[in-house]
């Protein structure tokens, strides 16, 4: 949702500055087809130069520093996830080692300005907001939220193919949670030939798992009475994979955590049981598909956003 909505954008010719910072490869194919409406200043991209990556900024302006990136645009657009630990920029394609405080970007941009990220910290919204500047979380949208489903089921299916001995056609899948994540990768499984236990708490949710041929299971009754199965994905955000739980589970069963913090990873190790952790699986594994989903998140919030007096 677009915060303090009143922007105001130029009326001349010239096309709009608009700053980017960091990210990953997503945010490479995001510039290139920003590039097509706006002057994109770009910093944090500096380990793609020399590289075939290198094409997507072909049409913008990479600065020195992040600090004329920022500085006179009209927006300032920040990655998926914009942080990692809550205060410092994500930059995972620079070398320069610099670390830039969000804060500080706050700081650096002109009041009325937009600034929009994935998954920004809402202290560090209510900073911005506190200096006059418009924020928007563009992973709010539910568009991108739905279509980024696919190329995280389709990532974690392909790091289980990787990890596991067997094939998905007849193993036994156990999915934890059934949200829009947890049922698409459901149904993937299912397509691949794969029994899946859909693990929910919602009712509903283990309504819709039955009507999509998975088989439901109360969280509280597996939490009882695991169910075997080669391989376990969590989708849940909180800490269902608890000692308890992990205590009634196979050795020779993986663990595929999709969300932070769903598995008790130190429990799991003293159980010698196998975790594969997969954040941010669409940035890696099918980062041109992701990259225009977030594109498209991106212009929606520009277009309602960067508006005319």
């Amino acid at each position: 949702m677009l915060e303090n909505a009143n922007m105001k954008q130029d009326t001349g010719n010239n096309p709009l500055k608009i700053g980017i910072l960091g990210g990953d490869q997503r945010q490479l194919v995001m510039i290139h087809g920003l590039s097509q409406d706006y002057e994109c200043a770009v910093w944090g991209f500096d380990g793609v130069y020399g590289t075939p990556d290198e094409k997507y900024l072909a049409d913008a302006v990479r600065c020195a520093d992040w600090k004329s990136a920022v500085k006179g645009s009209a927006a300032v657009i920040l990655p998926l996830p914009c942080t990692r630990d809550g205060a410092l920029l994500n930059t995972p394609l620079t070398k320069s080692g610099d670390a830039v405080s969000l804060t500080d970007i706050a700081d650096r941009m002109s009041p009325g300005a937009l600034l929009t990220g994935g998954m920004m910290p809402p202290v560090f919204r209510r900073y911005a907001g506190e200096r006059g500047i418009f924020t928007a979380d563009y992973y709010d949208s539910e568009e991108l939220q739905i279509r980024n489903a696919v190329p995280t089921a389709e990532g974690a299916i392909a790091a289980c193919i990787a990890e596991l001995p067997v094939t998905i056609a007849g193993m036994k899948a156990a999915v934890f949670g059934y949200g829009r994540v947890g049922r698409t990768l459901a149904q993937r499984l299912l397509s691949l030939g794969a029994e899946v236990y859909a693990v929910a708490r919602s009712p509903r949710d283990r309504a819709w798992a039955e009507c999509d041929g998975c088989i439901p299971v109360v969280l509280d009754e597996y939490r009882k009475h695991p169910v075997p199965a080669d391989a376990l994905f969590n989708t849940v955000p909180h800490c269902v994979l608890d000692e308890d739980v992990l205590s009634g589970i196979s050795r020779e069963s993986v663990i595929f955590e999709l969300a932070s913090g769903g598995t008790d990873v130190e429990a799991a190790k003293e159980l010698g049981i196998r975790v594969v952790p997969l954040p941010s699986l669409p940035g890696k594994t099918s980062p041109v598909t992701a990259g225009g989903i977030i594109l498209s998140a991106v212009k929606e919030i520009m277009k309602n956003g960067l508006r005319k007096e």
